[in-house]
């Protein structure tokens, strides 16, 4: 019988060896494929904030009255055919229903979990954007729920008569310019009780019967009074009211916590010249003459 070369013994042995080693310190296949793929969920609690912050945060604050907001039958038929996530299952009436959120709000039904965290974010950094007015149009907002009206930490406030933007009517009128607080009073309580800040900016309407003008602060004070009243005293209040007669002095008596006037680019944008100082509240602004 013909001897085998020592040297190919050698070499096979250690390829035969080598084979070995890799078979055995390679897994079998069967249990790599038991172990489970990583979820959503599974990922730490910060990354997901990242991800939920990508999705819902905003640069300037969310305005929570949209005509996209409206529950009207073309807009349902609408968002049906675009089959457009219904977040809330509220048949897209949920305030927070914005253009901008509305190809991202899917996540929320994902999974309870998921919709709480979403949701803390959502609502805690985020600033909205609430325009009070005759039409209660802005109660679109509380659809959303006291749970997450809770969880609201930035609110701006606008009053402002879309009708009689800039001219209110006789008094003898009787015009309903703003719905009283107290009518949604557990919402309002809600909404206030966890703000870190608050800015309010009276629009009042810059020229008409001056007559008129006690009366659409009087209407303004029944919502006034209820915030002054409820808002903590740890929450930033500033109010932008313009130095305007009748209303700085209903302003006094409704917020008797801290408070601090200021002049808001809002407020700007809508009193053009007609801006008025501490010192001489009927007349404008030394900056804004000429």
């Amino acid at each position: 019988m013909a001897q085998r070369d020592p040297e190919d013994m050698s070499a096979n042995t250690l390829t035969q060896g080598m084979t070995d080693l890799s078979v055995q310190e390679r897994p079998p296949f069967q249990q790599r494929g038991d172990r489970n793929p990583t979820g959503f969920l599974d990922l730490p609690l910060e990354l997901r904030n990242e991800i939920y912050s990508y999705l819902f945060l905003y640069d300037g604050p969310i305005w929570t009255f949209r005509i996209w907001f409206t529950t009207a039958k073309r807009h349902i038929r609408r968002l049906t055919k675009e089959n457009a996530p219904d977040c809330c299952g509220k048949n897209w009436g949920c305030s927070h229903y914005d253009a901008r959120l509305r190809p991202l709000t899917g996540i929320l039904r994902t999974c309870r979990q998921i919709s709480e965290e979403a949701l803390e974010i959502l609502y805690t950094q985020n600033t909205f954007h609430v325009s009070l007015e005759n039409s209660s149009r802005f109660l679109n907002f509380f659809t959303i729920g006291e749970k997450n009206l809770r969880r609201v930490r930035y609110l701006q406030l606008s009053a402002y008569t879309y009708y009689y933007a800039y001219c209110v009517a006789h008094p003898e009128l009787q015009w309903e310019l703003f719905r009283p607080a107290a009518n949604e009073a557990s919402q309002w309580r809600a909404l206030l009780e966890g703000l870190r800040t608050l800015e309010f900016v009276m629009k009042v309407p810059t020229w008409g019967h001056h007559s008129g003008w006690s009366v659409w602060v009087a209407q303004l004070e029944t919502v006034m009074g209820f915030i002054g009243e409820h808002v903590s005293e740890e929450t930033d209040v500033t109010i932008d009211d313009n130095y305007s007669m009748y209303l700085c002095e209903a302003v006094d008596r409704c917020f008797k916590k801290p408070f601090r006037r200021v002049r808001t680019l809002e407020g700007d944008r809508y009193y053009y010249k007609t801006r008025y100082d501490p010192e001489n509240i009927t007349g404008p602004v030394a900056s804004d003459e000429g």
